[in-house]
């Protein structure tokens, strides 16, 4: 293997592998719309109009099947030269499986998710009474909880104690770092009163609910919202439980419009940077050309240096891109455009504190730190088959072990089908699969071991410092064990050839072009049918 490959070296390489297999019939594009359908039936049927109907309620199990066959058959047949693309065609594919069972099959979206969503009270015409018994049932008290599921999050610097499980997800810590102490706008109107709304009946009203269902995984604002989000402000909490209190005379302590847009460009400038020279290091060892695990490495201790790399790959990439959120849809668009979409309380952190991890170790890893936003998802399949199917209670041992073995089986499998999907030399099952089911291994021995000393009266004589100590030496050891899995999987997927920034300071300045972006990223495609004729992303 020749040691001056280029990153277009490799990415020409990928290019001819795929032309090759379209020739000879061996895969398909992936054609939009066509290859594409499932969460567009997902969206059809969430939108139906409220209804009683027994067929409406029972045609969620066909449509859930058709969702599965469509799914499937793209992961199957379907390819894309674009690393980035082929790896999201198995990503999004599994996901839209797995979301769909979590709206329609584990739980009912129709019938029982609702959203907080602002009135107005006319004073001519209260009709309080009507909405207190619209309310009643659904919230209870400010003690944390209402009875739709959603716990109100913690108050600043209070933490909750770990639970057995870290698939609990209706026990949620809010985040609070400093720079979002500011304060929100309270909204001017005391007319204004907050209610959860279920299902609209309005067309137009109701088309908004879905989408914003659909798209909000980690259920901001309704009634399934996850940890590591900030509660509603109090203003709206009180009004939701008192309609009659008026929302102007609360006050709350939430990031600024111009707090939220200073802090995450912050963010998104310095995890620029960080890409910037990441993209360009990690050009260097053939290990992130998609040359294999075994290439001569640049670096001294290549294995410790490509898994460090590889995780701060990740963790700025995703970072990178979930940024654009809230500069662009809250901050830029803005209320005035988006309405209540673009609450500033909507645009939690992405990632939790590093705090996390020194206080709960593994379970603070994945449960507390990493980014959660397809946990509610993992948690809901967790419950089904731990509560529904096995009967288990949630607070139990076995029904906490199951949970969380499931929740991370459904994560090694989507992260599975994405390396499926890719034409690089990957390992599905043996790499990325694998990496995650052997994490709810690490989190109960680690949770056996934490009982077995507390039981024995040990954990009292361990310092604090110590016992954060060694939670951070067990997820460096552990994640040294097992971390080359899912690292030389997203290396031979050639997912570190996509360029992610337009623009590089780096290789501009080494004579190298400052533009990145560039080449053919769209052309349509015709199909022998005019379904399967459609738009071939051929970018990333």
């Amino acid at each position: 293997m020749a040691a001056a490959i280029t990153a277009r070296d490799a990415l020409d390489q990928i290019l001819s592998k795929y032309r090759a297999a379209i020739d000879v019939g061996e895969y398909q594009p992936f054609v939009w719309p066509h290859r594409a359908l499932g969460p567009y039936l997902l969206i059809f049927y969430l939108v139906l109009p409220p209804s009683q109907s027994p067929v409406v309620h029972y045609a969620r199990y066909p449509l859930f099947a058709l969702i599965i066959y469509l799914s499937i058959s793209a992961i199957h047949d379907c390819r894309s030269p674009g690393v980035t693309l082929g790896y999201g065609i198995g990503l999004l594919n599994t996901w839209t499986i797995l979301w769909s069972a979590t709206l329609i099959i584990f739980n009912d979206a129709r019938r029982d998710y609702k959203r907080i969503e602002r009135q107005e009270r006319l004073d001519d015409a209260p009709d309080v009474q009507g909405l207190v018994e619209n309310i009643q049932g659904n919230t209870s008290a400010l003690d944390g909880s209402t009875t739709d599921g959603l716990k109100l999050l913690h108050p600043v610097g209070e933490l909750p104690e770990p639970e057995p499980s870290v698939t609990d997800n209706l026990a949620p810590r809010l985040q609070s770092p400093e720079v979002f102490a500011a304060q929100d706008p309270i909204p001017s109107s005391s007319q204004e009163i907050y209610t959860w709304q279920s299902l609209p009946n309005d067309l137009f009203h109701r088309l908004d609910f879905v989408l914003d269902l659909v798209t909000n995984f980690r259920g901001l604002r309704w009634t399934h919202q996850g940890p590591g989000t900030y509660p509603p402000p109090q203003h709206i909490r009180e009004t939701l439980t008192n309609p009659e209190t008026p929302a102007s005379l609360h006050p709350n302590k939430y990031p600024s419009y111009r707090t939220l847009f200073i802090t995450n460009l912050q963010s998104f400038v310095l995890c620029a940077l960080t890409l910037d020279t990441l993209k360009y290091v990690t050009s260097l060892d053939p290990y992130f050309l998609a040359q294999g695990q075994n290439t001569p490495s640049p670096f001294p201790v290549a294995h410790t240096v490509r898994l460090t790399l590889s995780l701060l790959f990740t963790f700025a990439s995703l970072l990178n891109i979930f940024l654009l959120a809230p500069l662009v849809l809250a901050c830029t668009f803005g209320p005035r455009l988006l309405g209540p979409h673009a609450s500033t309380w909507l645009y939690p952190p992405l990632f939790g504190p590093l705090s996390s991890i020194a206080e709960q170790g593994l379970a603070g890893l994945w449960g507390g730190w990493w980014h959660q936003i397809f946990r509610y998802a993992f948690e809901a399949a967790g419950d089904y088959v731990g509560g529904k199917l096995l009967r288990l209670p949630k607070k139990s041992i076995p029904g906490g072990i199951v949970r969380v073995f499931v929740a991370f089986f459904c994560s090694g499998m989507l992260h599975g089908c994405a390396s499926y999907t890719v034409l690089g030399d990957t390992k599905p099952i043996s790499g990325s699969f694998l990496f995650f089911a052997l994490q709810p291994v690490g989190i109960v021995a680690q949770r056996a071991l934490s009982i077995y000393l507390k039981q024995k009266g040990y954990r009292e004589a361990i310092p604090p410092w110590m016992r954060k100590t060694g939670n951070v030496l067990v997820v460096v050891l552990w994640c040294r064990l097992t971390g080359p899995l899912i690292a030389d999987e997203f290396a031979a997927c050639g997912i570190w050839l996509y360029e992610p920034l337009p623009v590089s300071l780096i290789k501009g300045l080494r004579g190298e072009g400052w533009w990145r972006w560039g080449g053919e990223w769209v052309r349509w495609y015709s199909g022998d049918r005019w379904w399967r004729s459609g738009l071939v992303f051929l970018g990333g």
